[in-house]
């Protein structure tokens, strides 16, 4: 392979602080992908069940297990319905959709008002958790039951960290050595404002 074309080489340097919030959401999106899907189950104090994906996720501690969801807050400042909640009751469960489940986490993102339970409206079961009161998806082959542990405001974002307590993992993903089967999970990602599916794995040659 020849040398690159200088066009190829050419970089563009953008001060953070010149960008406006859209252009930096923009970049962020494109640049930190694939991200997983954080598909978040939460109950009211009223007892309406929510459901809501956050694609700004990730773990944040193997022991013990700890999560971090970060979420944007509505037009006005508000808070969202399970940013609310989880602040609320403390509790929230983490369900990982698979790629045939897109259509579903499509429909529970949109701006339902908050007495709508987005288990109906996205046609997915909701099923007993078994130490928190959020429903997990019966539907998702992994679940995750979390207590919150502490929720952080460090910029525009409001970061939000759970301790797992259970974790639920259909038999199907599960392997022997209790590794997850991620071909058998085919979880679904997001790249930009898209969905992505998880493309072949592969390693490196020894």
């Amino acid at each position: 392979m020849g040398p690159a074309a200088e066009t190829d080489l050419a970089v563009r340097s953008m001060e953070a602080a010149d960008l406006s919030a859209e252009e930096l959401f923009r970049l962020l999106t494109g640049a930190v992908v694939p991200r997983p899907i954080a598909w978040t189950s939460t109950i009211s104090d009223t007892g309406v069940n929510n459901l809501s994906p956050f694609s700004f996720f990730t773990v944040v501690s193997s022991s013990p297990p700890m999560l971090l969801l970060s979420m944007e807050y509505k037009e006005g400042g508000f808070l969202k319905d399970s940013a609310e909640n989880i602040a609320k009751t403390g509790e929230f469960v983490v369900n990982l959709p698979s790629s045939g489940m897109a259509w579903a986490v499509e429909v529970s993102s949109r701006p339902f008002p908050a007495e709508i339970d987005e288990f109906a409206q996205a046609g997915v079961t909701p099923l007993p958790s078994h130490r928190v009161r959020p429903p997990r998806v019966k539907e998702a082959l992994i679940s995750m039951e979390c207590v919150l542990h502490d929720i952080f405001q460090p910029g525009s974002d409001r970061l939000i960290v759970g301790k797992i307590v259970v974790f639920h993992v259909a038999q199907k993903v599960l392997m022997p050595d209790d590794k997850i089967n991620i071909p058998a999970l085919d979880p679904l990602g997001r790249v930009a404002n898209q969905f992505a599916y998880t493309g072949p794995i592969f390693t490196t040659p020894e």
